[in-house]
Formats: C-alpha cells, sequence, structure tokens
C-alpha cells in the first residue's frame, strides 16, 4: 500500500472515522494511464479512478503525495454525455480489471489516440506526432489467458480478481471478457489450496493449461484444461497448448508470454506487417520475440534472427520458427548484427537506453515498435530519436475494450 504523506487535506473535504476523506472536484483531462485528472483548492494535482474529462464527481482519496493526491469516484454529480452503465455487474462488487467500462466504446479509442499522442509530446519530444486507430477486438469474450487469485471458502478455492485499489479479491465467475470456456471454468473450478493460477486457452484448438501456485493439489479445473502446479514444473517450460494465428499454429507453454487473444494477434500482426511496408529485402530481427508470433506470421522472406530471454517462450519460439535463429538472452545483451528491418515487442517497461542502443547498432533503416504503455513509448520515442530514428506514425490498437490499456505500433525510419 502507498505511503501517506500527512499533508493538508483539501479545505472542502470531509473526513468519516476510519475511512478515506472525500472531496468534490471538476475533472478536465485524461492523464496517462487512465484516470481523469482534477486540481483540488489547495493546488495539488487529483486523479480520480472512474470518472470521465468534463464531470463533477465525489471522491474518495486513498493516497496523498505533496504534489498530488490519487482516488475513486464515490458519487457522481455531473455525468459526461460518454459515461454509460458498466455491462458487467462485477463493477459494481468493485472488480478492478475492466477501469473503463463506464466509457462508451468510441470514446474509449478516442481517449487512447488522445493518451498516446500527449505521451509522444510530453515524453517523447515530438512536435506533431501522426497517431491514428487501427483495429480493435470485440468487448466480450475475448481473453484467452486470465490470470488470478484464490478465495478459499467451505466449497474450496474459487477464481477471484482483484479489486480496483484493493488487495480485496472479487468473485471471478462468469467474466464477460473472457473466452466463454474460461468464463465457465472460472466459476465452475475448485483451485483448492492454490494461491493464484493462470487460466488458458486455445480459442482455434480447443486446448488449454491451467498453472496453479504453489501447487496444485487438491484442486479440480473444469473445461478439460490441463493442471499443473508450479511446483511440478522446476525450471522446465511445462504442459503447452496450441492456438492458430493467421494460418500459423503456434505452441505456447504454460509460462510463456502470448497476446490476449488470436483476433488481437492477428489485428497486430496485420499492423507490424503494414508498418514494414517498403523495409527491402534482408535480414529481420526479432527482439523480445515471445514464442516467435510476429517471425513465423509475418511470412518474412529472408533470414530471421528472434531474441528472446525467456527459457519457455525460446523453446516455444524454435518449435514454432523452422529455419530461424533463436537466441535466447536478453536483448540489451544480444551482440547485433546487420538487418534490415527490426520489430520490437518489449515489456510494459519498454526497450530503454540499452535495448534502443542494441537495435539501432543492427543498422536497420526501419524499426517497428510495439508498445503496451503509452508512458514507456513515450520514453522510447525520445531515445530512439537521438539514436537517428524519426517517428512516421502511431496507431493505436483496442486490443484491450472495457479498460484504458494501450497497444500502439509505430513505425520509426532513417
Amino acid at each position: 500500500m502507498a505511503r501517506n504523506y500527512r499533508t493538508r487535506p483539501f479545505p472542502t473535504a470531509t473526513r468519516s472515522a476510519g475511512e478515506a476523506y472525500r472531496v468534490t472536484v471538476e475533472t478536465t483531462a485524461m492523464a496517462i494511464g487512465g484516470a481523469a485528472v482534477a486540481r483540488g483548492a489547495d493546488g495539488r494535482v487529483v486523479f480520480v479512478e472512474g470518472a470521465l474529462p468534463g464531470e463533477t464527481v465525489t471522491v474518495a482519496v486513498d493516497e496523498e503525495r505533496p504534489r498530488f493526491v490519487r482516488g475513486a469516484v464515490v458519487e457522481v454529480l455531473g455525468a459526461s454525455s460518454a459515461r454509460v452503465v458498466p455491462p458487467c455487474p462485477h463493477v459494481a462488487e468493485g472488480c478492478g480489471g475492466c477501469g473503463w467500462q463506464h466509457v462508451a466504446p468510441d470514446e474509449q479509442v478516442r481517449l487512447k489516440v488522445a493518451m498516446v499522442g500527449e505521451a509522444l509530446v510530453r515524453l517523447g519530444r515530438q512536435d506533431a506526432p501522426v497517431v491514428r486507430a487501427g483495429e480493435g477486438t470485440g468487448p466480450f469474450g475475448y481473453r484467452t489467458t486470465v490470470r488470478v487469485g484464490v478465495l478459499p471458502g467451505p466449497g474450496g478455492g474459487r477464481a477471484g480478481f482483484r479489486a480496483s485499489r484493493s488487495h480485496r479479491l472479487v468473485d471471478a465467475g462468469g467474466c464477460l471478457t473472457a473466452h466463454p470456456r474460461l468464463a465457465r471454468a472460472l466459476g465452475s473450478s475448485d483451485l483448492g489450496r492454490a494461491e493464484r493460477a493462470v487460466l488458458r486457452v486455445g480459442a482455434r484448438t480447443g486446448e488449454g493449461v491451467a498453472l496453479l501456485g504453489p501447487s496444485a493439489r487438491g484442486a479440480l479445473v473444469t473445461e478439460g484444461l490441463v493442471t499443473v502446479g508450479e511446483d511440478e514444473l522446476g525450471k522446465g517450460p511445462g504442459p503447452a497448448y496450441h492456438e492458430v494465428v493467421a494460418g500459423r499454429r503456434l505452441r505456447i507453454s504454460a509460462r510463456s508470454f502470448f497476446q490476449a487473444s488470436p483476433q488481437g494477434a492477428e489485428a497486430l500482426v496485420r499492423a507490424v506487417g503494414r508498418a514494414l511496408t517498403g523495409a527491402g529485402q534482408g535480414a529481420l530481427v526479432d527482439a523480445y520475440a515471445g514464442v516467435g508470433l510476429f517471425a513465423s506470421a509475418l511470412g518474412w522472406e529472408g533470414e530471421v534472427v528472434a531474441v528472446e530471454s525467456s527459457p519457455s517462450s525460446a523453446a516455444d519460439a524454435r518449435a514454432n520458427l523452422a529455419g530461424a535463429e533463436v537466441v535466447d538472452c536478453r536483448v540489451e545483451h544480444w551482440a547485433p548484427r546487420p538487418a534490415v528491418a527490426v520489430v520490437a515487442d518489449p515489456p510494459r517497461s519498454g526497450l530503454g537506453r540499452a535495448g534502443v542502443e542494441v537495435l539501432a547498432a543492427t543498422g536497420a533503416p526501419c524499426l517497428v515498435l510495439v508498445s503496451c504503455d503509452a508512458a514507456s513509448l513515450g520514453r522510447d520515442a525520445a531515445l530512439a530519436q537521438a539514436a537517428g530514428f524519426r517517428l512516421e506514425e502511431s496507431v493505436v490498437m483496442d486490443m484491450f475494450p472495457g479498460t484504458p490499456h494501450v497497444e500502439v505500433v509505430s513505425r520509426f525510419t532513417r
């Protein structure tokens, strides 16, 4: 839990014994990350979860810092025209999985594009970045991987999602964003004495796995998911399932990263393929390659080098990429070699200075960056610019509807 600094509360705030104090504010904008922004009576910035720009809301403040405070909406006094009733009943129970279900779908896309543009200007030092909306997925039944905690009870361990801004768990049964098989498994499985679980299905193959930690002893996972405990895996990749993307059958081990849905993965492949147009003939570097999604589905004609540090993902990439070279190491430790194009799909923290330097050293005139965080994209854009690249375009993919999370495909050239 964040440390509470002893700063003077807002003059208009009210506080009940043992509760976060409340304050009424008018929101003016949306911050990078998905919270609305307001200005308190004492001049501090207020970040408000659950609000939209242009609203008057009462906020329960639960984190104070010298320059800003954070809290969540407890009452909407003046609503935005873009506010809708969340379709999932778990939102009313406090589930923190889908923080934007109160936002109309078209407005979600507009806000995501605006957030990415702001990050590129403020953090990326871009004067007039070209940012546009790309493809997305449907709002329901798209997630083929879910991570849950476990609610113990007399009937066994039940799957639960974290509540917003809390460690409390909310029953996950019937999740609207989960693939139908996963939604059923979440509501009917007994997770035993496990503390956490990752449930995964191949939407186009019917296969699936469940990884329970620290152990799967006493658990009964439904929907035919192959169940294994973390204590059974050791350092190996463990059981795997398969998914089909762009006609390619991909092996995905229980511990390996994969996109949230095959439809989303195909949309990303199409966007990356368009960004590679004109890259020419020669070697392609697939950095942070995961199980080899891009190197496999792009159908690149030429040498392919995939760089991946996760042992399970690298093992999957070797199975999925016949004829490609798979290098099992961190990108920043890789010895770069000449290439005509680089595709990089780093974790949320982004490429960072070391990653940009290594990829720039390939001499590739085209860098396609897949970012899952607007702020890290902004920082990486500034680093890439300093390395001689020019940002041509960023395409915002709505891969996680109902949430403020973004997936952005950016084309850099030099």
